[in-house]
């Protein structure tokens, strides 16, 4: 991991002093939207998600898939109820989400044999498509996927787009491009990456990324490093978690996120305090700290909650720009936080079931 840190470090200098010359794909809108670039037209609906078990009476269950298919929460009264009955028999139980970006779901089913099946569907004008397998090259020098995201939309919101999936070829990153036009997928590889080098287990790598203030990103497990992804260029880097976050004792806990305002934030959970950090490149180490809460005192308010809890811990930030976070917690449940507002609120179903993980955000 240090060796992994410093060459990171060098990287960022490389990258920094270098102009980016790519534009954006087509005249489509970028995965890289946030609030200053989203047409006034396009709001938050509502939230998916694979719903959870409740915890049972011993408090000893992580809220864990009791049911097939995907729940839709509404985000306001207004909002329309949808769901994905309307894909073909099957595809709405067999497959799982990856991605929700630019009123887009991104879908995927394991195969027996190579990459997942991937699809693509508009839960809104009710259109879908199960994307072409990806080229032979992708498996090749011991290829494995690692992660995939949805890129970009057409402006006018029809049915095209583009989606990125990330392969490592022998610690070497390549970014794949899944085109959908006119009814028909076409693939297209950009060269090898140059700048970053995988030299990490790639069981550390999460493979569902989060979009962020202009780039696309992907956890790593126990690192203070995250894999970022210029979605207009595709070229890769590597994100600096804040320094005040790391702990001598244990591996950073951590999520990506973006503010209501579109800024990159990052929020921890450590020793029972919740921090939320925004970028900020005239600071010492490019972050700035603008809340932190205890989390004990937070969880000591709600009624009916053990005093003596199973640990809590930090799922995400709200990608639907809400100022929230969300806790989830061993035995007790799944919520979310506004750092606005102090508000915490239990996250269930209409029917008692606990939201999944991750939940999704979708805006159309």
């Amino acid at each position: 991991m240090a060796s992994l840190r410093a060459a990171a470090a060098a990287r960022r200098l490389l990258m920094s002093s270098a102009a980016s010359t790519s534009s954006r794909f087509l005249s489509f809108s970028s995965s890289t939207t946030s609030p200053r670039f989203l047409g006034t037209s396009s709001r938050l609906l509502g939230y998916f998600h694979h719903p959870g078990r409740t915890r049972d009476l011993a408090g000893n269950l992580y809220p864990t898939r009791s049911e097939p298919g995907v729940r839709f929460e509404p985000h306001a009264d207004s909002s329309p109820r949808l769901s994905l009955d309307f894909l073909p028999s099957g595809y709405a139980v067999g497959f799982n989400l990856v991605d929700s970006h630019l009123g887009l779901l991104l879908l995927f089913k394991d195969t027996m044999v190579g990459f997942p099946t991937f699809l693509v569907c508009d839960p809104v004008s009710l259109s879908h498509t199960v994307l072409s397998k990806m080229p032979n090259g992708a498996s090749e020098d011991g290829g494995v996927l690692v992660g995939a995201a949805l890129l970009s939309r057409a402006d006018n919101n029809g049915f095209e787009f583009d989606a990125v999936f990330v392969t490592v070829h022998r610690h070497r990153l390549r970014s794949w491009v899944a085109s959908f036009r006119a009814g028909e997928c076409n693939w297209r590889k950009p060269p090898f990456s140059e700048e970053v080098v995988i030299d990490f287990s790639l069981t550390l790598l999460e493979q569902r990324c989060v979009h962020a203030a202009g780039n696309i990103y992907f956890h790593i497990c126990g690192c203070d490093l995250a894999l970022a992804l210029d979605s207009s260029n595709l070229q890769f880097s590597f994100l600096q978690a804040p320094k005040l976050i790391w702990d001598d004792l244990e591996p950073p806990k951590y999520r990506i996120g973006e503010t209501p305002a579109g800024d990159l934030c990052v929020a921890s959970i450590q020793n029972e305090r919740l921090m939320f950090l925004v970028q900020e490149m005239n600071s010492h180490d490019g972050w700035v700290l603008q809340r932190e809460i205890c989390l004990r005192d937070v969880l000591d308010a709600v009624p009916g909650l053990p005093t003596c809890r199973w640990p809590a811990w930090l799922s995400d930030i709200d990608a639907g720009r809400t100022g929230r976070v969300f806790i989830r917690t061993t035995g007790c449940g799944r919520f979310s936080y506004c750092m606005g507002t102090g508000k915490l609120e239990h996250l269930k179903t209409s029917d008692g079931m606990e939201y999944g993980d991750p939940i999704f955000a979708f805006y159309h």
